[in-house]
């Protein structure tokens, strides 16, 4: 019994799965992504990238849509673990990271296209929520309360507020308006959350 994918829903039933072959899989898939964008990426393609067979990905993810999710959670950089002493600065660098994953890999080239089937496939959007957002989300909101903690924003400070503002913007521009991310937006968002709610001087 090999133990369900976090991101797909192919059988548990079957000898163990090959690490190998989950990652030239997931590889082929990043690939083809780059390549065609999410609409265009066969199964079949994968599988013949990959050197293995349909059936093989589809015991893993019973859909390409669950596929892709996991492939794209590869392309994610680490969330920032370590405390910088300043939560405005490790916000900044929170932002920046995101950016660089929106702007600089398959993610933000095939995060429109897998929106739109997310409004049909209710699994495919929790499964992109449950790898992709909420885990980053959590460094993001580690900052704010470290810095609510610290006295550098007031006790009152709306935590959920603070993170939609700060990634909101980012999501309009790469899913609504097209336009470019402006060169130093990171800093200047956290400028503003910090004269909503900061204690002293940025």
């Amino acid at each position: 019994m090999a133990p369900r994918r976090p991101g797909g829903r192919g059988s548990d039933i079957g000898r163990p799965r090959d690490p190998d072959m989950d990652q030239a899989i997931l590889r082929s898939t990043i690939q083809l992504l780059s390549e065609v964008g999410y609409v265009r990426v066969s199964v079949a393609e994968v599988a013949r990238r990959a050197g293995v067979s349909k059936p093989a990905i589809y015991r893993r993810w019973s859909q390409k849509s669950q596929l892709v999710v996991e492939a794209m959670v590869t392309q994610l950089r680490p969330g920032m673990e370590h405390d910088s002493g300043s939560a405005a600065d490790d916000l900044v660098a929170l932002i920046e990271g995101l950016i660089d994953v929106l702007t600089h890999t398959p993610l933000g080239r095939v995060l429109p296209g897998l929106v739109a089937e997310m409004a049909a496939d209710p699994m495919l959007a929790t499964s992109y929520r449950d790898l992709i957002i909420k885990p980053n989300l959590e460094y993001w909101r580690a900052a704010v309360e470290r810095g609510i903690a610290r006295g550098e924003f007031s006790a009152d400070t709306d935590v959920d507020f603070v993170l939609n503002t700060l990634a909101g913007p980012l999501y309009f521009c790469l899913l609504i308006t097209g336009e470019p991310i402006a060169a130093g937006y990171a800093r200047s968002a956290v400028d503003l959350i910090h004269a909503r709610y900061g204690t002293a001087p940025s």
